[in-house]
C-alpha cells in the first residue's frame, strides 16, 4: 500500500468521527447482540410456550450481532485514511459473483423458513433466517439504484453506513418518541373532556398492564376509540403526514455532515439510497418478528415494498439535498422533498387503512370513503410499488446518462 496526502481541516475531523462513531457502535451493537441473545435463551428454557417472544427476541438479537459487524469496513477505512494507506483493490468480478450468491442464500433462506412454518417450533430456528430475507432486498435494490454510481470513496461510504445506525436511526426513533408522547398528551386532554370513554379506557389500561387483556375486550376499546372522528382522522394525520415528512427529513442526515464536500446530485442520490436501506433494514427487523406460521410470508411481501418505498424516496430526497448543496438548487430539494412525502404518506395511508378497516366491527358506520380506500387498498399500495421501482431505475438511468456512461460499463455501487 502506497501513503496518501495528509488528512487536513474538514476531512480529518471527519475521518476521526468515523473511527469514533464505528468503533462505539460495534461495541454496542456486539454488546446489546449478545445480551439480547441470552434473554431469548433464557426465556425459552423456562417457558417453551412464550416460543412467539422469544423467535422475536432472537431476530433482534442477530440483528444486532449483523450490525456490529457492519461498523467494522467503517472503522478498517477509517484508520487506513488516518495512516494515509490506500484501501485493497477489489477485483472487478466480484460483485457480480457476490450479489449471485446473496441470491442463492435469499432462496436457501425462503425455502428453509416456508417449510420450517408448518411447525410453529422452529420459528426458534428460523430466526436467523430472517436476516437475509429481510436485508438481501434491500442490497439489490441499492446497488441496481446506484449501478456504475457511488457516493466518492470506500471510506465514504462506509462511513455513512455507521453514521445511518449509529447516528441517523436513534435520531429518527427520538424524534418520533417525542410526536406521539405530544399526541398522547393531546389524547389525554381530549379524554378529560369524555369522562365515561376516560374511565373505560383507564380500566381498560389497568387490565392490560396486568396481562389480563381478553382479545374481545381489546377489540371493544378499539371500536369505541376509533369511532371517535378525532381519532380516525388524526391517526391517518400521523401516519400519512406527520411521520412521513419526518422520516423522509432525516433518512438522508449523513449528506448534512457533507454539505461542505461538494457532493454532485448523483452521489446524494446513492447517499440517500444507502440512508433509506439503512433506516429500512432496522425498521423491518424491529418490527417483522420470526416465521411461526405461513401468514407470517404476507408480512414479509409487504416489507419488502416497504423497503423499496424507502429506499427510492430516501434516494430522492439525498438527490434533492445534494443538489441545494452542489449548485443551491433549493427547487429540486423541494419538489423531491414534497415528491417523497407525498408518495410515503400514500403508501401509509392505504396500508393503514387496509389494515384497520377490515377489522372494525362498525366499519359501515364511518363512512363510504374509508370502507372503498380500503378495498382498493392492496392495488394501489402495488401500483405504489411499481411507481418507486420505476423512479429508482429512472433516476439511475437519468444520472449515467449525464456522465456519459455506456450501459456495459461495469462499476460497484460503493
Amino acid at each position: 500500500m502506497t501513503e496518501t496526502s495528509p488528512l487536513q481541516g474538514r476531512a480529518q475531523i471527519y475521518t476521526v468521527a468515523q473511527v469514533v462513531i464505528s468503533s462505539l457502535g460495534f461495541l454496542t451493537s456486539i454488546l446489546g447482540g449478545f445480551v439480547l441473545l441470552l434473554i431469548a435463551i433464557t426465556s425459552f428454557a423456562s417457558d417453551t410456550q412464550a416460543l412467539q417472544q422469544s423467535s422475536a427476541l432472537l431476530v433482534l438479537a442477530w440483528t444486532s450481532l449483523f450490525v456490529g459487524f457492519l461498523f467494522l469496513p467503517g472503522l478498517y477505512t477509517g484508520i487506513q485514511r488516518i495512516r494515509r494507506k490506500h484501501l485493497p483493490t477489489i477485483p472487478p468480478n466480484l460483485g457480480h459473483r457476490l450479489l449471485f450468491a446473496g441470491l442463492v442464500v435469499w432462496l436457501i433462506s425462503l425455502f428453509i423458513t416456508f417449510v420450517g412454518s408448518n411447525w410453529s417450533w422452529v420459528g426458534v430456528l428460523n430466526s436467523i433466517f430472517v436476516l437475509p430475507l429481510v436485508i438481501l432486498p434491500l442490497i439489490f435494490l441499492v446497488v441496481f439504484g446506484a449501478r456504475k454510481l457511488s457516493l466518492g470513496s470506500p471510506v465514504r461510504t462506509w462511513g455513512a453506513i455507521s453514521f445511518n445506525f449509529f447516528v441517523t436511526m436513534p435520531v429518527a426513533l427520538t424524534a418520533e418518541m417525542i410526536i406521539f408522547a405530544i399526541i398522547i398528551f393531546i389524547i389525554i386532554i381530549w379524554l378529560t373532556g369524555n369522562p365515561e370513554l376516560l374511565r373505560q379506557v383507564m380500566a381498560y389500561s389497568q387490565q392490560l398492564t396486568q396481562a389480563q387483556m381478553d382479545p374481545a375486550v381489546a377489540e371493544k376499546i378499539v371500536s369505541e376509540l376509533f369511532k371517535q372522528p378525532l381519532v380516525l382522522n388524526g391517526s391517518l394525520l400521523v401516519i400519512a403526514l406527520i411521520v412521513p415528512m419526518l422520516e423522509e427529513l432525516l433518512k438522508p442526515m449523513a449528506l448534512w455532515f457533507l454539505a461542505g464536500k461538494k457532493l454532485t446530485p448523483s452521489q446524494g442520490f446513492v447517499g440517500g439510497l444507502i440512508g433509506g436501506a439503512c433506516f429500512a433494514t432496522l425498521e423491518t427487523l424491529g418490527a417483522i418478528g420470526a416465521p411461526t406460521d405461513i401468514s407470517w410470508f404476507g408480512l414479509l411481501l409487504g416489507r419488502m415494498g416497504t423497503g423499496l418505498l424507502h429506499v427510492t424516496l430516501s434516494g430522492l430526497v439525498g438527490w434533492g439535498l445534494a443538489s441545494a448543496f452542489y449548485n443551491g438548487n433549493w427547487k429540486r430539494f423541494l419538489g423531491n422533498y414534497l415528491a417523497a412525502v407525498f408518495l410515503h404518506g400514500t403508501w401509509n395511508l392505504f396500508a393503514l387503512l387496509s389494515g384497520i378497516i377490515p377489522l372494525l366491527p362498525f366499519s359501515d358506520e364511518i363512512g363510504s370513503l374509508p370502507v372503498f380506500l380500503s378495498k382498493i387498498g392492496p392495488a394501489m399500495l402495488t401500483l405504489i410499488a411499481v411507481v418507486n421501482l420505476i423512479i429508482l431505475l429512472s433516476t439511475n438511468r437519468k444520472f449515467q446518462q449525464q456522465a456519459g456512461l455506456p450501459d456495459s460499463l461495469p462499476q460497484s455501487a460503493g
